[in-house]
């Protein structure tokens, strides 16, 4: 990050941010076309600390309904304006995301 530069700066208009049900944060980064089943898939990251760089999930169970432990139905994601995103959960927004190419220099897949 440039000096100067906060996660406000860095979040672009039309980024989508969402609390699952269990309390975490996460950032939608577009929708992708699951090859093996033909169906739409929501890519997003999380906002806090984690060993994977992105997750997906099927757009229809991404933005459906779950039901909790305490028996209620609860939207699986909720979407939470950046605003109301907590200290922690901005800090690990990003507005570009750097895809990875390889350990060892540019990607020579397909070549």
């Amino acid at each position: 990050m440039h000096a100067g530069v906060t996660p406000q700066d860095r979040a672009t208009p039309g980024q989508a941010f969402y609390r699952h049900f269990k309390g975490r944060y996460y950032q939608v980064v577009g929708e992708a076309l699951d090859t093996a089943t033909e169906g739409r898939v929501v890519v997003y990251r999380t906002l806090y600390p984690s060993s994977h760089a992105l997750f997906t999930r099927p757009y229809d169970e991404f933005h459906g309904w779950k039901d909790s432990a305490d028996g209620q139905r609860v939207r699986r994601f909720t979407p939470v304006a950046y605003a109301d995103l907590p200290d922690d959960a901005r800090a690990h927004v990003v507005g570009v995301l750097e895809l990875l190419t390889g350990q060892d220099g540019p990607n020579t897949m397909g070549t």
